[in-house]
């Protein structure tokens, strides 16, 4: 097996001609220079370097061996300081993975807040859904997965198979709240109304199955009978997706409070059914067992260090007007 000394030893004994500088400025003593010298010319098969000659030269062959080890030698180091930057980078960097809805709503919000609390550090999100964060997370190529959760814990039998993150130690850093949300009618009141008992069904739209904030709204309503039928007429995996068609008068939906506050303060949005249909969620940060980063180390402790939660603006009370 080719030993990569073997070709720093031969570049030097081409930049010195002499086996006994070559020795010194590879420190290593002249019967160990030439046993590793004799080694390589085995391993090739030929001879390299011309002894006959003083000072000493390589042979045709031995330039040729030294012009490919040099390439060699030179793409190798320049591997080695692309993995170790990676790896710096990596202990210095921060990684999430988290739904899409809170990369919009909470992240913006909360980055900053990390960012005062650890110092300038680079983060870097990923927004997918829940089961596919959780796959990166079990790969390691993310630091923390942030996401909805009931009390319950209900969310994680949202699918047949159990999520990664469901045994990991976690701490809440935000609340959300789902609220059963309608485009209003020419009296204001909500167009499609869920308190209306005469209704035989309503519009609904959905989240699409792989989305968790609609595992959440499916537990809601297994226990909620008294509600009419709801007439699945839509569904999007994205509460975005869902917030434009619900403006659009196309069926109620529960959407996150942060997404559509404003829109309930204009007059746009009315809230409809019962306050207890209501989902608190609470949002939350997972980590794996292994020890992470330098930097994602500081920020667990700092987090599970203190009692305060970064609530979103505007989510922890119910706005007073359009009877939310």
């Amino acid at each position: 097996m080719l030993d990569i000394r073997w070709l720093e030893d031969l570049a030097a004994i081409a930049e010195t001609r002499n086996l006994t500088r070559a020795a010194e400025l590879r420190n290593i003593g002249q019967s160990g220079l030439s046993r590793r010298l004799q080694s390589l010319e085995h391993w090739a098969g030929v001879s390299l370097i011309d002894r006959r000659k003083s000072p000493i030269e390589l042979t045709e062959a031995g330039q040729h061996l030294l012009a490919v080890g040099t390439d060699v030698m030179g793409r190798l180091n320049a591997t080695k300081r692309a993995l170790r930057e990676d790896q710096d980078e990596k202990l210095r960097s921060i990684r999430f993975a988290a739904p899409h809805i809170l990369s919009v709503t909470f992240f913006p919000k909360w980055l900053p807040a990390i960012q005062t609390m650890i110092g300038p550090t680079r983060l870097t999100i990923l927004s997918d859904n829940l089961p596919s964060c959780c796959a990166s997370f079990e790969e390691g190529s993310v630091d923390f997965v942030v996401c909805f959760m009931d009390r319950g814990n209900t969310l994680f039998r949202g699918l047949a198979s159990p999520l990664s993150i469901e045994n990991c130690q976690s701490h809440v850093i935000g609340r959300e709240r789902l609220v059963p949300v309608s485009a209003p009618g020419k009296d204001a009141q909500a167009l499609h109304d869920l308190d209306s008992g005469s209704l035989k069904s309503v519009s609904y739209l959905g989240y699409s199955s792989e989305c968790c904030l609609g595992w959440a709204v499916d537990h809601r309503l297994a226990e909620a009978p008294s509600l009419p039928r709801l007439n699945r007429v839509y569904e999007n995996s994205l509460a975005d997706g869902l917030r434009s068609m619900t403006l659009s008068g196309l069926g109620v939906s529960w959407l996150p409070l942060s997404t559509i506050y404003q829109d309930i303060l204009r007059g746009h949005l009315v809230r409809t059914g019962a306050a207890d249909l209501d989902i608190d969620l609470m949002i939350r940060i997972y980590r794996p067992q292994r020890r992470l980063g330098r930097r994602a180390e500081e920020l667990w402790s700092q987090l599970t260090s203190q009692s305060d939660i970064v609530e979103l603006p505007d989510v922890s009370h119910r706005p007073q007007r359009s009877g939310l």
